[in-house]
């Protein structure tokens, strides 16, 4: 009698567990400042905006229009200084990530495909990626 019991509260346990999981994992659609505006996430931090210095921030809105940035990557033993600089369009999203490229970190424009789904499109490599020893 009582492993049926178990059995059925472990079901509800893992199907709890599954249905948060696929609620939590859902690609939501960016929420941008006005309009006018692009919104740039980074899994590192920025540090500059069209050469000014800023306190360390991992998302920015900028408006349309050529901006340029700075981003550091630090691994164990340098720090890279990652420079960007580009045309941001108004209503887009862009990432910069480090994924197994030429340089330690990539922009790309950000599309949601659905629900579930979200691809980086047209790769922009650093003009510069200038490394440091710690």
């Amino acid at each position: 009698m009582m492993k049926p019991l178990i059995i059925q509260q472990a079901r509800q346990i893992i199907f709890s567990v599954l249905l948060c999981m696929a609620l939590v994992s859902c690609v939501h659609q960016p929420v941008f400042e006005t309009e006018q505006h692009a919104l740039v996430k980074a899994s590192h931090p920025i540090v500059e905006v069209d050469g000014n210095m800023m306190e360390k921030s991992y998302q920015l809105d900028l408006e349309e229009g050529k901006h340029s940035i700075v981003v550091i990557y630090n691994t164990y033993q340098y720090e890279y200084f990652c420079a960007f600089s580009w045309f941001a369009k108004a209503g887009t999203v862009y990432e910069i990530t480090d994924q197994e490229n030429l340089y330690p970190l990539t922009l790309y424009r950000w599309h949601r495909k659905n629900d579930y789904w979200a691809k980086r499109l047209d790769a922009i490599n650093p003009y510069s990626c200038t490394k440091k020893a710690k």
